[in-house]
């Protein structure tokens, strides 16, 4: 029994030892591919709302702040005198005492409760149409973006073209936006700056705002595990992946905003040919990856890698299943009866070639629907070029060299 324990022990030491070793031999691997840090956001901001962010929030705090304590006089007080007056004029015994000569009617207490009442709501009235008003007239000086909502991203589009995923705004400057929905009923709200405005289908919707402190920014990548910035949700639940539309706005000085827009229009283009795909690509899944996943697990949309479960499993990577043809297809407004993507790729079909399919599903997702897929994907139509498009089927071709989170893991330059 002793001789069996000194070897378990032994046993335990050795690979106690034995993983030690391992994990300080693969560390560096592990570095590069360690998940971003979350940053810890300190809570600012009072019992009832957060930190006030913008030139509109003061007011907006001062109007719920007065009818949330008038709420406690008139709550506290009424019930106080209700339980006073209940007491003192309880019966008392069981003989039944009526004064013929008690009043019945008191002309300056009923003025009192019905006048100062309403007066009371009238200035709340007005504090609050101000307040309306305020909230939606923009200034004539704004600073405009254009917001495109859909099932399960923004696009916010600035006016030298810059497009971005998260909200980038300049500091001190009125910022007025201009929002419309690719399909389902989106509302977007900005707690700190407290504005929020639906995103309707078929209508443009307007919202703006002033922040002067600057928050900074990080790369792309970083956007949503930063503590930095302030948080924008989409508040109407618009589907599977809903919660994939909370993002962040970053202020910027004026300095570093312009700086920012103008790298971020022409971005792209300073991305040497050989390293498009490697470099551009893991920025553009971004956009994707609400819905596509790269290691093969099932999403809203179909997996970019070799899909494990569904109609596609075990049919290899997008590229694969669709340089082979054997992606299955059902439906779509330019299906014609086939059964396999086969039978629409090729000299004189639909799409001359695997990479025509890819770039046409992309604009137009709805012609040939994925059997088990149904029409939920936004079309890109104006928002990524044919540069941004050679990027990711770039990126598709090479999956093997990116990681499960959409990170290059391959060598530069191949």
């Amino acid at each position: 029994m002793i001789d069996l324990s000194s070897t378990l022990a032994n046993l335990a030491s050795n690979t106690v030892l034995a993983l030690q070793d391992a994990a300080t031999s693969t560390a560096p691997a592990a570095a590069a591919l360690a998940e971003p840090v979350v940053e810890q956001r300190e809570l600012t901001g009072d019992f009832w709302l957060p930190q006030a962010s913008s030139t509109l929030a003061p007011a907006t705090d001062f109007a719920f702040n007065a009818i949330t304590w008038l709420s406690y006089v008139f709550f506290f007080g009424i019930t106080f005198v209700l339980v006073y007056l209940t007491w003192k004029y309880r019966q008392r015994g069981t003989t039944v005492r009526y004064d013929a000569d008690a009043p019945v009617h008191n002309t300056p207490l009923e003025v009192g409760w019905t006048v100062i009442p309403l007066l009371l709501v009238i200035a709340i009235f007005f504090m609050g149409f101000k307040g309306y008003l305020d909230l939606s007239t923009p200034p004539k000086n704004a600073y405009e973006i254009n917001v495109t909502a859909a099932q399960w991203s923004w696009n916010f589009k600035y006016p030298n073209g810059a497009t971005s995923n998260d909200l980038v705004v300049p500091a001190g400057q009125p910022v007025k936006l201009v929002m419309r929905s690719n399909d389902v009923l989106h509302s977007l709200f900005i707690p700190d700056f407290r504005v929020k405005q639906d995103v309707i289908p078929g209508r443009y919707s307007y919202l703006w705002f002033q922040a002067d402190e600057p928050t900074g920014i990080v790369p792309e990548d970083e956007m949503a595990t930063t503590a930095k910035g302030h948080y924008l949700f989409c508040t109407e639940y618009c589907g599977t992946d809903h919660s994939n539309m909370n993002r962040k706005v970053f202020v910027l000085n004026e300095e570093d905003f312009k700086e920012w827009e103008e790298t971020q229009a022409r971005w792209l283009d300073e991305v040497p040919d050989e390293e498009l795909y490697s470099v551009a690509g893991p920025k553009l899944y971004l956009r994707c990856s609400n819905c596509h996943s790269i290691d093969g697990s099932a999403g809203t949309g179909p997996s970019w890698g070799d899909q494990t479960s569904g109609s596609i499993a075990g049919l290899g990577s997008l590229w694969t299943r669709t340089s082979d043809g054997k992606t299955p297809i059902d439906g779509g407004t330019r299906d014609d009866g086939g059964s396999t993507i086969s039978e629409y790729i090729g000299p004189g079909k639909l799409y001359e070639t695997p990479e025509d399919y890819i770039r046409a599903s992309i604009y137009n997702p709805g012609g040939l629907l994925v059997s088990g897929y149904g029409p939920n994907m936004p079309h890109f139509k104006g928002q990524l070029n044919d540069r941004a498009i050679d990027a990711l089927i770039g990126m598709m071709k090479q999956l093997d060299q990116f990681d499960a989170k959409g990170r290059f893991i391959g060598k530069a330059g191949n």
